[in-house]
């Protein structure tokens, strides 16, 4: 009872249902007004910062950050769909693994992490490389990487230098794709 009482209070879990909660009310507001299209020719010059916060705040949740940077491929100029795609990344990493630094501390995920096989915990701690490394999988790969680095409380600069290597070459193929799509 205790420990459903101390989850159900947690702080980190009301600032995830917080992100998730502005996520899909993001998500809702952008279909509404007509799509990403018309939002972002609405926006003009501001547009890239626009997608920037809903990629973001998206990227947090399981909303599906994949599809939008897809979409900023079709929306903007390579170049400015790799920025936006690779800052957006670089921003919602390291918001989630300050939560997950935050996470540990209530929820002591170190502790569980414990149960994890032996190559995987050896290789989990200050490893630039594994990091990047875990950020190549599909969907879940980021995520863990944010966990394991806010668990371990690795330092800031390692996590940053892992999204930037980690995410750079998905953000260019997903821009890459978008401008293909669109060519079709």
């Amino acid at each position: 009872m205790d420990r459903m009482r101390r989850v159900l209070f947690s702080r980190f879990l009301w600032i995830l249902a917080g992100l998730i909660i502005l996520s899909i009310v993001a998500n809702r507001w952008v279909e509404a007004e007509g799509g990403p299209r018309e939002v972002l020719a609405r926006w003009g010059v501001w547009a890239p910062l626009a997608a920037f916060f809903i990629q973001t705040i998206t990227s947090m949740t399981p909303i599906g950050a994949v599809f939008i940077s897809v979409v900023n491929g079709m929306l903007f100029e390579l170049w400015v769909a790799i920025v936006v795609n690779l800052c957006s990344g670089v921003a919602g990493g390291t918001a989630m693994y300050l939560m997950w630094r935050r996470g540990d501390h209530e929820f002591d995920i170190q502790t569980r992490m414990d149960v994890l096989p032996h190559w995987l915990r050896r290789h989990a701690g200050d490893n630039l490389w594994f990091l990047v490394a875990l950020r190549q999988l599909p969907w879940a790969g980021g995520r863990f990487a944010d966990l394991i680095a806010g668990a371990h409380h690795i330092p800031l600069r390692t996590q940053i230098l892992s999204l930037l290597l980690g995410y750079l070459p998905g953000s260019v193929i997903y821009a890459l794709v978008g401008a293909g799509l669109l060519r079709l």
